[in-house]
């Protein structure tokens, strides 16, 4: 590995466990190409270094020769979210027939990527969570797993935003830096106070994972919260990442 290691966006369902084992997998992917002697038909034609580009070819090579070869798969997805590209889904799609828990991940994945850049997963959750099943998702939701919960008001029609429960933590995040969204971000701070926890989340955030001081924007939102908000003693840039939403 060359340091770059994948770090967190401030989501709801993605956590450092997660983010841990997806650098894992594209470590130990690495340490796998570099073994490979250098004299394999594997370096054809190429510089005999290490490369994401050949770790990406041995990964994929790998999961065809044995799809229960979990760390090429995670290596996978891990080198989709590096791309800022949701083509990791339908891998953990296929994985969630075998382990209940990759359906957390094709949410947890799902959103670290739609975080970072800003595009909707669309059609491509859609065909992952479809190859989950209706069924699979619905006997998780009904054990409790919010991933699947997620996953079936999504396919209900929801926006990704709305199935995660953070359409309100969408809005107030770019209303920070976009006065485009001013006039429904105050609407929405005078009519809940419970508002400004999720505003105060956005500006955390905004900090914390992309180094961006919004304290003006915050105080000018802050003037339209419902009477009785606590605010007092919380500053944006402050404390650790968003709590969970």
């Amino acid at each position: 590995m060359t340091g770059d290691d994948l770090v967190r966006a401030g989501g709801v369902f993605e956590d450092d466990a997660l983010i841990a084992r997806v650098n894992d997998a594209l470590r130990g992917m690495w340490s796998r190409v570099d073994a490979v002697p250098r004299d394999d038909p594997f370096w054809s034609r190429t510089n005999h270094r290490t490369t994401w580009f050949k770790v990406h070819d041995h990964a994929r090579a790998c999961l065809d020769r044995d799809p229960s070869d979990a760390e090429a798969r995670l290596a996978l997805v891990g080198l989709a979210m590096r791309a800022g590209a949701f083509d990791g889904l339908d891998l953990l799609a296929e994985d969630a027939t075998a382990r209940d828990g990759a359906v957390h991940d094709l949410i947890a994945v799902t959103e670290w990527v739609w975080l970072q850049v800003g595009v909707d997963p669309g059609p491509t959750l859609e065909r992952a969570l479809l190859m989950v099943g209706g069924p699979a998702l619905r006997r998780l939701s009904a054990s409790g797993m919010r991933a699947a919960a997620a996953g079936l008001a999504f396919l209900d029609g929801a926006s990704f935003a709305e199935a995660i429960g953070r359409d309100r933590w969408q809005l107030l995040l770019y209303a920070l830096v976009d006065p485009s969204f001013d006039e429904r971000a105050r609407e929405c701070l005078r009519d809940d106070a419970s508002a400004v926890g999720d505003l105060m989340d956005a500006a955390r955030w905004w900090a914390t994972y992309r180094d961006t001081d919004v304290t003006g924007r915050l105080r000018e939102l802050l003037v339209n919260a419902a009477p009785g908000s606590a605010t007092s003693g919380r500053t944006a840039g402050t404390g650790g990442p968003p709590s969970p939403r």
